[in-house]
């Protein structure tokens, strides 16, 4: 904890960074992405998908064509699996929390393939290295890389505008000195310059 607040105190972090507000209390550092709004494409994708299954009730019912019956089941059971897929990722909200009382860093995200919402809990010794890297579309991201059955790498901060780059730094500079990295090499340190993907960043 005092390690936490002397380099919060030398290297103070913004209140907004790129796509998450950062906010702190007295042994927490959180950052988190805004919620997304509800829109009506999940709504409608699910109507689409019942109207289709009661077609099908119809189709049984006036003796349709088998085949059609059958096409008219799988497009409404697709679309119904699609609604629900929609709506978990309007619902996403990455977070990620610093605890330094539980010197553990919680990590939520949604799984990129289903939409499911995750959460690891990462002791601060098992982080290997933070690094800010560029993404695809000319910002750039900080990511921490971490030991959990394996070396995983997770965005903490995603689209930094350039003008942001010197926060982004000091928020860099506090992690670490959370983490205990600093200027020593933590044991299997990977080189932050690598180009593997991130488990649920797009």
């Amino acid at each position: 904890m005092p390690r936490f607040a002397d380099a919060l105190e030398s290297n103070p972090a913004p209140r907004r960074l790129g796509d998450v507000t950062l906010r702190y209390e007295p042994s927490m550092l959180i950052g988190e992405t805004p919620k997304a709004r509800a829109t009506w494409r999940s709504s409608l994708v699910f109507v689409a998908g019942v109207a289709l299954l009661l077609f099908s009730a119809g189709g049984l019912v006036l003796q349709w064509p088998f085949g059609l019956v059958v096409s008219l089941v799988l497009s409404g059971a697709v679309a119904i699996a699609a609604a629900v897929v929609v709506e978990r990722y309007e619902k996403r909200q990455r977070r990620f929390v610093a605890n330094f009382g539980t010197v553990s860093l919680r990590l939520d995200f949604t799984s990129p393939i289903a939409g499911y919402a995750r959460t690891l809990v990462v002791p601060f010794d098992s982080v290997r290295a933070t690094a800010l890297l560029r993404q695809g579309d000319g910002a750039s991201c900080l990511c921490v890389d971490f030991e959990d059955r394996g070396l995983l790498r997770e965005v903490l901060v995603a689209h930094i505008p350039d003008d942001q780059l010197p926060e982004a730094a000091r928020l860099e500079r506090v992690l670490k000195g959370a983490f205990g990295l600093g200027e020593r090499p933590a044991p299997g340190q990977v080189d932050p310059t690598d180009d593997r993907e991130t488990s649920s960043f797009e």
